[in-house]
């Protein structure tokens, strides 16, 4: 298949997970304030952290997701379809062990933690039980569902991907609004009405995957050569995975402990502008992901390092284009989104955990590189031990008498250290130039940020806040940064990539 015709793919996936990204941004931005609205400030910041002790079981699931959709994109690279069944079945009972694995640990440490250690006012300790039980049925299923998923993504029906999303999206709103007309304790409802949209969804990708394909067949024989390599593979995808959720849900245990459940409300109000912003990023990559792991296996690697050195800028500069405005007009913004509803702390939040998520792209990038590759050991030895410093970091500052946002700058720190270990590490897997990255990667970022700041922050001081300037603010915003990146910072093939978007886009009207 030519480069051209997978560069056209992947301009209109991105078509498909952009449309997505601005319907789930938006129902999920007032899906936020309504369930502030509905259950409260300290029943948001016991849900988040509850949910959160969960996820941190789910890294489990997170290493085996990202291992599965590699051995789905590397056997379509080699064999074609037919390397399929073999993955599906590998993956299949691999999936079953991890929702076993899953379910006994946070039914035993997370309800111990809960009861012994959480910091919680004791007339919701039981409404907090049931939410943890519904969250941990939850992500039994998700984990289940990875395999289809997965194949989902590296046959790259985006398509479908992204109404199933958007579709989780509008059913979480429905369950939200249906608070308001519920007596029973809602911060329970709200617990359960989750639990079953994640059985329905669950169901949605079964069907469809099986429709689209005849080879996830399940078959009695186990194929124990390829289930070893998932398992090794991902045990050290696991490591990596375990060392990011650790940060985070560790974060917000360590916040609690000091500082109690508000600011873990207002973490993650920022974390939901934050989320809103990385699925921007997150569309770009599940596009081109595919095509970095199938032009590895084919033995491609100048163009799996330009899609790579494509991903990493793209993706940060489409991040700031939105996150620009957004910082700027903060005050602004919650006050339109949340009411009286806004936690101490959140601006501040959002600035630090923002400037966090450029860190996080650029290392993205590259380990989908060391993921093709599957030289994993090295890449997440060093990654997790540099990622799991913040952890004890974050206690001794807060121990001395730090603020809760310098929790956030000691995450900030500990990425950069992150991404020049990735950096180097990454030089041992593949031959590439790192001053070739700071060259096509950091110096057009860099070049765009200086040209286009100017320009937003001339009508911040103008203009009196308010929805008009919030409007021109945004729009001068993107109009600066659109023109610098087209002139300076694209090269002539991801210029081809931003003209094909741009013909999909007047084709579809």
């Amino acid at each position: 298949m030519s480069t051209n015709t997978d560069n056209k793919r992947i301009a209109r996936n991105t078509i498909f997970m952009a449309i997505r990204m601005v319907i789930v941004l938006a129902i999920n931005l007032y899906a936020t304030r309504l369930i502030l609205s509905a259950i409260g400030v300290v029943d948001y910041g016991i849900y988040t952290v509850v949910c959160g002790v969960v996820a941190m079981f789910g890294f489990l699931n997170s290493a085996m997701s990202n291992g599965i959709q590699r051995f789905y994109n590397f056997e379509m690279g080699k064999v074609g379809e037919a390397g399929v069944t073999r993955v599906y079945n590998a993956s299949l009972r691999i999936q079953f062990i991890v929702a076993f694995i899953v379910f006994v640990a946070t039914e035993i440490v997370g309800v111990w933690y809960l009861n012994n250690k959480m910091v919680l006012p004791p007339e919701r300790l039981s409404a907090a039980f049931w939410v943890m039980q519904y969250s941990i049925f939850s992500l039994v299923i998700i984990i289940i569902q990875v395999p289809y998923v997965s194949y989902i993504i590296a046959r790259e029906k985006l398509d479908f991907y992204a109404m199933m999303s958007v579709g989780n999206a509008v059913l979480t709103l429905l369950a939200t609004i249906l608070l308001s007309y519920i007596d029973f304790d809602r911060l329970i409802t709200y617990g359960f009405f989750l639990f079953v949209i994640h059985v329905l969804f669950f169901l949605a990708y079964l069907l469809y995957s099986k429709r689209i394909s005849v080879n996830l067949v399940f078959e009695r024989k186990t194929d124990y050569a390829l289930f070893k390599e998932m398992v090794q593979f991902s045990g050290w995808n696991l490591l990596g995975t375990f060392a990011g959720v650790g940060k985070e849900q560790g974060t917000d245990v360590i916040l609690n402990f000091f500082f109690g459940p508000i600011v873990n409300a207002a973490r993650g109000v920022a974390n939901q502008v934050n989320g809103g912003l990385q699925s921007l990023v997150s569309n770009l990559s599940i596009s081109v992901r595919p095509q970095v792991t199938k032009s590895y296996a084919e033995g491609n690697i100048n163009r799996t390092m330009n899609l790579t050195y494509s991903i990493s800028k793209v993706s940060c500069i489409i991040l700031y284009m939105f996150s620009l405005p957004i910082i700027l007009e903060i005050d602004f913004i919650l006050r339109i989104w949340l009411g009286d509803n806004v936690p101490e702390h959140t601006q501040n939040f959002v600035l630090i955990i923002v400037a966090t998520s450029f860190l996080n792209n650029l290392n993205s990038a590259i380990s989908g590189v060391v993921h093709s590759s599957g030289k994993m050991k090295k890449y997440q030895i060093v990654g997790s031990v540099l990622t799991l410093f913040s952890i004890p970091a974050i206690y001794i500052v807060l121990k001395l008498g730090g603020s809760p946002e310098m929790a956030l700058w000691v995450i900030f720190v500990s990425m950069i250290i992150v991404q020049i270990g990735a950096l180097l590490v990454l030089k041992t897997i593949v031959d590439y130039s790192i001053m070739n990255y700071l060259r096509y990667v950091i110096l057009p970022f860099l070049l765009i940020v200086v040209l286009s700041i100017a320009p937003p922050l001339f009508v911040l001081n103008l203009m009196e806040e308010g929805v008009k300037r919030f409007v021109i603010l945004t729009s001068i915003s993107f109009i600066a940064t659109g023109m610098a990146t087209y002139y300076v910072a694209l090269n002539k093939t991801e210029k081809e990539i931003c003209m094909s978007f741009l013909a999909k886009l007047r084709n579809a009207r």
